[in-house]
């Protein structure tokens, strides 16, 4: 009876032991993830979510993709687990026109779109002519042109549908003050906006020469029923696995909302 008792005895020790060890080998051995993202402002943040993710058992590891790389191809091709840089109608064009198989996991923060000047403090104050940049994107170009007809200077044609669709130059309906409006990337209209007489700069890119939507904008997108909220994305074939929900619960963190309240008011609004 002592035997099968010591017997029971060890192989509860072993047993323990046993969970002990899986215990620490998972603890050491994290689900490792690369998420693609834009230089700038979302490198702070994110190394915020790689502290926060670091205690769900995530080896998060941002990857700046710069020039003409795009996330949405490194994601859909496997070099990357995730990426979050984009909006929703951006990534809507992009599976339309290049067949990805991607999918939405979470809401990160909306990156308010606004016009600036050197000449003029309001949209309504350029003149017959003025000159107009917006950015030559197709999602971004449509956000400027709503914000256009929202601040009565042009109107789109019936049956505009921002949610399910963007709007070009082709959709401009009226242009009342003959607007000269010109398609150039954000970076060149963060840099030059001064060179025309109103442009259209997308905060994330603004924010790198000093702009802020709120502070320096003489327009701005309205924030309410917006669809261009920025998203964090993922394989399809990825979107149940086991590590998303901890990754988006990183982001969506108080540590986030703090530091974006804090750092970035104005330029990005938390949208969790």
């Amino acid at each position: 009876m002592k035997l099968r008792l010591f017997g029971r005895a060890v192989a509860a020790v072993l047993l323990a032991g046993s969970v002990l060890a899986a215990g620490a080998a998972q603890a050491a051995d994290p689900v490792r993830l690369k998420v693609g993202i834009r230089g700038g402002i979302s490198e702070p943040i994110w190394e915020i979510v790689a502290k926060v993710g670091a205690a769900k058992g995530l080896a998060i590891e941002p990857v700046v993709l710069a020039g003409t790389l795009s996330p949405n191809e490194a994601l859909n091709n496997g070099e990357l687990q995730a990426n979050a840089f984009q909006h929703i109608p951006f990534l809507r064009d992009q599976v339309k026109q290049r067949g990805y198989k991607l999918a939405i996991v979470g809401n990160t923060y909306l990156s308010p779109i606004a016009f600036y000047s050197k000449k003029y403090k309001s949209l309504k104050d350029l003149p017959t002519g003025a000159k107009v940049g917006v950015p030559d994107d197709p999602s971004n170009e449509s956000r400027a042109l709503i914000v256009l007809r929202d601040e009565g200077l042009i109107t789109l044609r019936d049956g505009f549908d921002a949610f399910n669709e963007t709007a070009t130059l082709a959709d401009v309906k009226t242009n009342p003050r003959k607007l000269e409006i010109v398609e150039a990337k954000s970076v060149v209209l963060a840099r030059s906006y001064q060179d025309v007489d109103a442009a259209a700069v997308i905060s994330s890119f603004g924010s790198q020469v000093g702009l802020n939507a709120a502070r320096d904008g003489i327009a701005q997108e309205k924030r309410e029923n917006n669809p261009n909220v920025n998203i964090i994305v993922v394989r399809e074939q990825d979107k149940d696995a086991p590590w998303v929900k901890p990754l988006v619960d990183s982001f969506q963190s108080p540590e986030v909302r703090a530091h974006i309240e804090k750092e970035l008011a104005g330029v990005l609004i938390p949208a969790f």
